[in-house]
Order: structure tokens, then sequence, then C-alpha cells
């Protein structure tokens, strides 16, 4: 009786550390905190840009501009509008950040309520992405079509180009620099 209680205690043990192992970061493990200069979007230039885009960064006006004392807007923009855009907000510490991206993912429930989005969002308020080079954590959703990643105390939002996937290499392209 005691060599099967001690065999199913260790089958237990075994499945958590299985599981642990493979289940990926939990929220709030990046505790990194940086140190950005903004100025000139922590050193995403428009050749940065024209990478992700496919086009030259000739054709690209960039643009930084202050929001808040802690949120800056980078733009990098075609004459026709086209181009890409994000913004970054640089919390004290990892905590307030990852507590700002759970606000966040509230929020986006709560719009997911009402009328314009009720029962016709395909994936409901949002959806987690992850991989190589996102971060410690990322949002994806259809509220207002933008993604969301945190680093550290670093959240990105990327407010264009439109499209889930170029959205994501920015994100990639712009957390490459820190």
């Amino acid at each position: 009786m005691k060599k099967s209680v001690l065999s199913i205690r260790l089958a237990g043990m075994l499945t958590f550390l299985l599981l642990a192992a493979f289940a990926g970061p939990a929220v709030g493990q990046g505790n990194k905190t940086y140190t950005l200069d903004m100025t000139k979007c922590s050193g995403f230039t428009a050749e940065d840009a024209a990478k992700v885009l496919g086009l030259p960064a000739s054709k690209l006006a960039a643009k930084t501009e202050k929001m808040t004392p802690t949120l800056w807007r980078c733009s990098f923009i075609t004459p026709d509008g086209k181009g890409l855009s994000f913004s970054v907000s640089v919390a004290a510490d990892a905590k307030k950040a990852a507590a700002e991206l759970e606000r966040l993912r509230s929020n986006l429930e709560v719009a997911a309520e009402t009328a314009p989005f009720k029962n016709k969002l395909p994936k409901g308020a949002y959806s987690e992405i992850s991989g190589p080079g996102l971060g410690d954590e990322s949002v994806w959703t259809d509220v207002n079509g933008t993604f969301t990643v945190r680093k550290g105390n670093v959240i990105m939002q990327v407010l264009m180009p439109a499209g889930k996937i170029e959205q994501v290499k920015v994100a990639q392209a712009f957390l490459a620099k820190f």
C-alpha cells in the first residue's frame, strides 16, 4: 500500500514539473526595468520601419511625440498616409506595467460587451499572442485592431499598419532594440 501511495505522489510531482516546464512564462515574470531614450523612438529609425514595411526609408517621414510624461508616439508615414505608428509607455517598474496591461484586458472585455461589438468579435475581446521577440506578454484585439506587448516595464501598442501579422513584426523590430 505504501508503495502505491509513493508511486502516485511521484507521478503527481512529475506531472507538475512537466507542466511547469512547458507552460511558458507566467504574466509578470519579466521583471526587468528598461530606461529608454524616447526622444528618437529609442533608436527605432526610418530604416527599421522601412525593413518592416518593405519600403525605401526615404519615403518615410519620422515623427516622435511626447503625449504624457511616460507616453510617447512614434510614427513613420509615407506622403499618402501609409506607414507605421506605435505608442510606448515606460512604467516605473515591471509590476506597474503588468498591471497596466491587465487593466487594458479588463477595458477590452467591457468594450466587447458594448453595442458595436457585442457577439461580433471572432475571438472575444482579445487574444494572447506569444512568440519569439514578443517580450513578456502580448495581446491582440479586434476591438480597436491593435497589438499591445509588454517587455519588463515597457508597454508598446502598435496602431499601424492594420494587419495583425504586420503589427507583430513592428513589435518584434522595436523590442529587438533593447
